[in-house]
């Protein structure tokens, strides 16, 4: 390699083993401002994408919508458990309100492909989010993906907005870390292993 891939290595090497999962609870402002997010979301947009079908899109819940979305997470949870007390009613309205930045990621099962079968979309939607969280990483932001019950629920993808095709994945909470708290990571040998074919086959 010439000098300037090795540096493009290194960093590259160093950005994707530095990167962390950053609780929403401990995101703080700022978040990334408008050219940033674009650039963010733009950096999704390399995932790979069999057919070009782009079976996926980000929804972002701007901070005056935090609490229509708070409604939202307070009536899921009454959906599938009508006798909540407030505590709880609490806690899932606080759901909305965590993270500077908050986006959701939907992916579209439409329109079908013999070639792409549902799961390679989710795959998609996946590597597309890792490059995302790679960039924001890059520019000194912590970002975490987030679900729960909440995103199972029908009335909940409706009150976003989602056309039936659509299934709601996952939050992406976006924010500048007030706390590290880094996870014990698995080595190679731990995910990686040799195919031997079976002699009885």
């Amino acid at each position: 390699m010439t000098p300037a891939s090795d540096d493009l290595d290194a960093f590259a090497r160093a950005l994707i083993g530095s990167r962390f999962s950053v609780s929403p609870k401990r995101l703080r402002a700022p978040g990334p401002s408008a050219e940033q997010l674009q650039a963010i979301v733009e950096a999704a947009g390399t995932a790979p994408d069999h057919r070009d079908l782009r079976p996926w899109r980000l929804l972002r819940i701007a901070p005056h919508r935090r609490g229509a979305l708070a409604d939202l997470f307070e009536a899921a949870l009454l959906e599938r458990d009508p006798a909540a007390g407030a505590a709880e009613r609490a806690e899932a309205r606080a759901k909305a309100h965590r993270a500077p930045e908050l986006l959701l990621a939907v992916v579209r099962l439409a329109p079908p492909h013999d070639d792409v079968v549902e799961h390679e979309r989710y795959v998609t939607l996946g590597a597309a989010l890792m490059a995302l969280l790679l960039a924001a990483h890059a520019m000194g932001f912590g970002g975490m993906l987030t679900s729960g019950r909440a995103l199972r629920s029908p009335a909940f993808a409706r009150g976003l907005g989602l056309a039936p095709d659509e299934r709601p994945v996952c939050f992406v909470s976006l924010g500048t870390p007030s706390d590290v708290r880094r996870r014990p990571r698995p080595s190679a040998s731990d995910l990686l292993a040799e195919w031997v074919p079976d002699p009885q086959g």
